[in-house]
């Protein structure tokens, strides 16, 4: 079983995470300058507070600092589109499925597939309602601080694919 956290908005770093109870569970905002997206603020109903800065290459968690490198690496082979992002004691492998990247998982890479985190990307129709961005985690993953990192390694991956198709 998984909680679905619902984006309110499709610019996923200006949105409300949404729960089944219609709590807010996270806010994220953003500042912009003519150059492009400065700092990405991710704030937890529970006080814990991520940011993504876009130009130093960091996260931070609760005022810990590290750049990007030191947290992510590629997957062996050329071709591969997994990432090993790793903060605490558990690295999670993150990696597109589906057709157009329309599903992210992050997988821990010691731990059990019940442990994954999943986040189904917006999808525009135009026919019908569109689909909102969804991120599912697992009701036992109670550490914020991993949920928090994970929300966002799965926000720069979401927002560095959405910047690609451009």
């Amino acid at each position: 079983m998984s909680l679905p956290l619902t984006f309110a908005d499709k610019k996923l770093l200006e949105t409300s995470l949404i729960g089944p109870d219609n709590m807010v569970y996270y806010t994220t905002s953003t500042t912009k300058s003519c150059s492009g997206r400065k700092l990405t603020t991710v704030t937890a109903a529970s006080g814990v507070v991520g940011l993504i800065n876009w130009r130093d290459k960091t996260f931070s968690l609760n005022g810990a600092m590290k750049k990007w490198d030191e947290l992510k690496s590629k997957s062996a082979g050329m071709c591969h589109s997994d990432r090993e992002w790793n903060w605490g004691p558990r690295p999670f492998n993150l990696k597109y499925h589906g057709n157009c990247s329309k599903e992210l998982l992050a997988t821990p890479l010691n731990g059990t597939v019940a442990d994954t985190v999943r986040f189904t990307t917006h999808r525009q129709h135009l026919l019908h309602d569109n689909e909102r961005a969804v991120l599912y985690f697992p009701y036992h993953m109670q550490d914020e601080l991993e949920r928090m990192f994970l929300l966002l390694a799965i926000l720069y991956m979401e927002i560095h694919r959405q910047d690609q198709v451009r």
